[in-house]
């Protein structure tokens, strides 16, 4: 029914469906968009791998090719299954009887053909294409309030140096040492953020002990109010990572998570990292890698549906307090890391997947 030299060589996925909706027939590409074999695709129903089955225009899709003979497409449409996913543009049309091939079965005949394209890589091209323009304004607005920021900071460290050398300022040497400390940090933290990343700050690092960290810092913050917990596997390796960079980036996104908690007056709040590793398509190379899924999830309301594509953009922000700033700067450090950040966000709950592709388990 269909040459050869299409089968092997179409980069667009091709399935086609019986009247139950069964896979008769697939081509390779949709097998490595789906990261599957064809024995586990071929006679399962395809609602096994539509992730976003509530979807209107989906079943609007199904119903007019199957019922009218409409062609149809969905636009960005998820398939997979587990932690495998693929966003998709998948367009279907109906096979008219005549053109079936009479070798098949009654109950194998197609009905349904519908082509999938890969669509993960266009979106993260046209992601970041966003994120570098934004990430240019943001650099030029951090350079103007860095100018700002360093200048009181360093007559703030001068004032306390002098003090701390008068005879009487014994009793507040610890205090007038905080200051200068602090001072110092806030010099460097503005200096990473307008200055040239370095690639020797990499070091072999235990991705659990820099979110045990952010653990005890923000636990800390919140003095207690809500319940963070952990779910690791220990068995992941060690990965090449800026501790302090990474460790700022976790912080900013559970931040927004217990500040969301907090203003929602969730009950019985509770912020959960958990650790896996996990096969992905990495949306940069187009390939199948093998990465670390750090997981921050809450039981808070959720992201509002106005900015949750946008959230990581600067200047936008779901909270009234908020700057806008904070995950912009977490999205710059995990592209710094070659990784990326997905979202799931609904209503009685948020999960934020940092991607951080580490080689072959």
């Amino acid at each position: 029914m269909i040459p050869n030299i299409l089968k092997e060589n179409l980069a667009t996925g091709v399935l086609l469906l019986n009247s139950s909706l069964e896979v008769v027939w697939t081509n390779d590409s949709v097998l490595q968009i789906l990261g599957a074999t064809k024995s586990q695709v071929v006679g399962k129903s395809i609602s096994t791998w539509v992730l976003d089955q509530a979807d209107n225009l989906y079943q609007e899709a199904l119903d007019s090719c199957i019922n009218f003979g409409h062609p149809f497409t969905v636009r960005e449409l998820k398939l997979g299954r587990g932690e495998q996913m693929s966003t998709v543009d998948a367009s279907f049309s109906q096979i008219p009887i005549a053109d079936t091939d009479d070798s098949l079965s009654t109950e194998s005949n197609p009905v349904l053909l519908i082509e999938i394209s890969q669509v993960d890589n266009l979106l993260k091209i046209a992601r970041d294409s966003k994120y570098a323009t934004d990430e240019n304004n943001l650099k030029k607005i951090l350079k103007g309030l860095a100018h700002e920021v360093k200048n009181p900071l360093g007559g703030i460290k001068g004032a306390a140096q002098l003090m701390a050398k008068e005879a009487d300022a014994s009793i507040f040497q610890e205090y007038l040492q905080i200051i200068i400390f602090e001072a110092d940090r806030l010099t460097k933290l503005v200096d990473k953020l307008i200055g040239p990343y370095k690639q020797e700050q990499f070091q072999i690092t235990n991705i659990h002990k820099i979110l045990e960290h952010c653990r005890t810092l923000i636990s800390a913050e919140i003095g207690g109010a809500y319940f963070i917990n952990h779910d690791y596997d220990p068995s992941l390796p060690e990965i090449k990572a800026d501790e302090e960079q990474l460790t700022q980036a976790i912080i900013n996104i559970v931040r927004n998570s217990a500040q969301a908690l907090s203003e929602a007056k969730t009950a019985n709040p509770v912020i959960l990292f958990s650790t896996r590793a996990i096969r992905k398509h990495d949306p940069e190379t187009g390939l199948v890698t093998s990465a670390i899924r750090l997981r921050i999830e809450d039981n808070g309301p959720g992201i509002p549906e106005d900015i949750k594509d946008r959230i990581f953009f600067p200047m936008v922000s779901g909270r009234a307090q908020g700057s806008g700033i904070g995950l912009s700067i977490t999205q710059t450090i995990v592209s710094r890391h070659h990784g990326w950040i997905e979202v799931n966000s609904k209503p009685g709950g948020t999960a934020v997947d940092i991607i951080l592709p580490f080689g072959d388990i």
